[in-house]
């Protein structure tokens, strides 16, 4: 995994697939990687049923550093979880159209439900809260707080507000599709 804050590489070990973070601010980190572990493969190809079923697949992982704790129900907390959930889905939703328009395939988790946003219909669902999700990036970790599970961040705590995309399109295109977006 290479990180790359503010234009300076910064070489960080680990074991999980190879990926790039991308931080343009101190409150937003956009994790890229490819798709290669075989469990994962099956998972997203059954939650994306239009998914190409061969080649590689990408994954955009946005994360959203939020000033109120997610791990806990509050007016606040709702109201800016309201507002990342509406941020993630225009920027995802410019990404797919771009991508789209490149001839490739590209969807992302509406993360009010779990399902893809553009796909048919499946039984499959991927929440934040899922033990997938926070397996494909080693700055999530998933915390059991009592009553239910909370997504932790290795910085940010229970601050945190993530949102997952998917394509056959290769790096270079998702890159470029992300850093043409007012979002990036």
């Amino acid at each position: 995994r290479v990180a790359i804050t503010a234009g300076n590489p910064v070489a960080k070990v680990t074991h999980n697939q190879p990926s790039v973070a991308i931080s343009k601010s101190h409150d937003k980190e956009i994790l890229l990687s490819n798709v290669k572990d075989d469990d994962m493969v099956v998972r997203i190809n059954s939650l994306f049923r239009e998914c190409p079923q061969k080649g590689h697949l990408n994954q955009l992982m946005i994360l959203y550093h939020t000033e109120y704790d997610m791990s806990v129900w509050s007016y606040d907390s709702h109201s800016e979880r309201e507002e990342m959930v509406k941020n993630f889905t225009q920027l995802s939703l410019s990404v797919t159209d771009k991508i789209k328009k490149a001839g490739y395939w590209c969807d992302f988790v509406d993360p009010t439900s779990g399902m893809p946003y553009h796909g048919s219909y499946s039984n499959e669902t991927l929440t934040e809260c899922d033990e997938d999700f926070h397996r494909l990036s080693d700055y999530l970790s998933l915390e059991d707080i009592g009553c239910c599970r909370a997504l932790k961040h290795c910085n940010w705590d229970f601050n945190i507000f993530a949102g997952l995309l998917v394509t056959d399109a290769p790096t270079e295109i998702l890159m470029d599709a992300y850093k043409s977006t007012n979002h990036a």
